[in-house]
């Protein structure tokens, strides 16, 4: 009789634990789902003008002799006017395709705690927000652009880079994309690794291209699978969130700009606009 209590007790007890674990993963499962669909519903594709059908045959005709490789993703219009209006500190959008990750990226200069725990509604406390270092400018015109996301347990922010640290998922997902008020970056994995936070990894301004190459070099040279343009590379675009491999480890996905085709984007010399 005492061992059909305990036997009790324990079916009992692993009972509760079952609801309970059920009922995290149901309130993490609605989380997910309200998370999506905020993002989802947020003006972010602008209309097009109209115009006459003879205007229409003539532009279509010359962005068909212009642009032979086509990029429905990079022709994307965010209507920053609309998000501008809802946060002055949208400075840009990112899109990972075949991931969660669609977003708008905010902006403090010399701040990077406001939106630690922030979104872009301002609203305390909330993870959902991906936010541009303070120490970049606002235009993405620094040699290195830093761009954080939170690490989710259902799935969401930047939860979906940590597996670019597979060289699978790496292969298969070769474009990123920046979308800012002045201009698209089509950009393409470069490396994935997990690091520790040093400060180290938050550089961004170099005296030459040979310091910034050496400092690419260094900064991606962990990864195997790493995929480095033996010319060098304009800009380095690097998200960053949270890991958990040691303590205070961080993944870093890095980037470089390339245009339609994949050709890399030629490094433009320091002193002409940076």
């Amino acid at each position: 009789m005492e061992e059909k209590k305990k036997r009790n007790k324990s079916h009992a007890a692993l009972l509760a634990l079952i609801l309970l674990l059920g009922a995290a993963n149901g309130k993490r499962l609605l989380d997910r789902n309200s998370h999506l669909k905020k993002y989802a519903e947020m003006p972010t594709v602008e209309a097009a003008a109209p115009s006459s059908s003879a205007e229409t045959t003539a532009a279509a005709e010359s962005t068909a002799a212009a642009a032979p490789v086509q990029d429905s993703d990079a022709e994307r219009v965010i209507d920053f006017a609309a998000l501008k209006a809802k946060n002055p500190d949208v400075v840009g959008w990112i899109y990972v395709p075949g991931t969660v990750v669609n977003y708008p990226i905010l902006h403090r200069e010399a701040d990077n705690e406001y939106y630690l725990r922030r979104d872009i509604d301002g609203r305390e406390g909330s993870y959902d927000g991906v936010f541009l270092d303070g120490d970049d400018t606002a235009d993405f015109s620094k040699l290195q652009n830093l761009i954080y996301g939170h690490h989710m347990k259902n799935g969401t922010m930047f939860t979906p880079l940590i597996s670019f640290k597979r060289k699978s998922f790496f292969e298969e997902h070769t474009r990123v994309y920046l979308y800012t008020p002045e201009h698209t970056y089509i950009l393409k994995p470069l490396a994935s690794l997990y690091t520790d936070a040093g400060e180290d990894k938050r550089r961004i301004d170099f005296s030459d291209r040979r310091e910034f190459n050496a400092y690419v070099d260094q900064m991606t040279k962990g990864c195997e699978f790493r995929d480095l343009p033996a010319e060098g590379i304009d800009k380095l675009f690097s998200f960053v969130t949270c890991s958990y491999e040691f303590s205070d480890a961080r993944t870093i996905l890095y980037c470089y700009e390339v245009d339609a085709a994949g050709n890399p984007v030629k490094p433009t010399p320091l002193g002409s606009g940076l």
